[in-house]
């Protein structure tokens, strides 16, 4: 009990935090820490002035409010099997426009390969360049054009598909080295979409169509064959329809416009940003390396 008795009481104070002492440790070596915060600043500058400008492109797009809509005769041929409509909700076109068939359709129907690939295409023969890749594993070395794969790979980054469910509207972006090529781009992307759209709506139209005539050849009742003739007859107005609309499929809400500045790199940003990290950095290192 003696021996308890004399045992001083824990001071408090040791384990409070003394900020003097680390202003003082600072304080003796602030010209070495923002020295080394701003050449980290300088040199991260420097070093993004050799990325190149890219430029993004958006558009916005909404599913045509009636292609959703059946009308008695299309649930009659939906009841026979017969396939009916096309993507109309925002989740079809969701996919449509995510899908790597869309993209290798756009790039192989127009020549966007130059600001796709940048320095791996040659601009003389229209050719791939070979790699260092395949140059050290000893591949072959001869150039070949570019296909499908180069473009789903070299577009997975600059083509960008945000789904806004809460509206019901879909967020397409192209961001590429060429203001005008990235609006031309997504530009194709709603055309080509647009035409594989009507291409599959004239497919299913023709097909519905020798169907019902088929049906109509094989009916003797009277009842039924007006039936049919009513399908058929729903499903040339649906042909005309897909012919003939400008926003079949879809409506473009924001058309692709050339953007008027760009929207990476964020130089001043992206400095200023390391030389504050090398700040905390620098202070980090001096009050850990005093303590030891």
């Amino acid at each position: 009990m003696a021996a308890m008795e004399e045992r001083s009481p824990m001071d408090p104070r040791e384990d409070e935090i003394d900020l003097g002492a680390y202003i003082s440790i600072l304080r003796k070596q602030w010209w070495k820490i923002c020295g080394i915060s701003l050449a980290v600043g300088v040199a991260t500058l420097l070093y993004m002035f050799t990325k190149p400008n890219l430029y993004k492109s958006t558009a916005v797009i909404m599913p045509s409010l009636d292609e959703g809509k059946q009308t008695p005769a299309l649930g009659a041929l939906a009841s026979m099997g017969i396939s009916v409509g096309g993507p109309s909700k925002i989740e079809d076109l969701e996919v449509l426009f995510k899908s790597n068939d869309l993209t290798a359709r756009v790039f192989t129907r127009h020549n966007h390969w130059p600001v796709l690939l940048g320095d791996a295409y040659d601009h003389a023969t229209g050719m791939l360049r070979s790699s260092r890749l395949s140059a050290e594993s000893g591949k072959d070395k001869a150039p070949k054009p570019p296909g499908d794969w180069d473009a789903v790979r070299a577009a997975s980054k600059a083509f960008v598909v945000t789904t806004n469910r809460k509206s019901g509207s879909l967020i397409l972006s192209f961001e590429s080295t060429s203001a005008q090529e990235s609006a031309t781009i997504l530009k194709d992307y709603l055309d080509e979409a647009k035409n594989r759209l009507q291409e599959e709506a004239f497919d299913r139209a023709t097909n519905n169509k020798k169907f019902i005539l088929e049906q109509i050849g094989k009916t003797v009742d009277a009842l039924n064959r007006d039936r049919l003739y009513s399908l058929l007859g729903q499903e040339v107005e649906r042909e005309m329809m897909a012919r003939n609309r400008e926003q079949f499929g879809f409506r473009v809400i924001d058309s692709p416009r050339v953007p008027d500045r760009k929207s990476k790199p964020q130089r001043i940003k992206g400095a200023m940003l390391a030389s504050l990290f090398a700040l905390i950095l620098g202070c980090g290192y001096y009050v850990f390396r005093r303590k030891r």
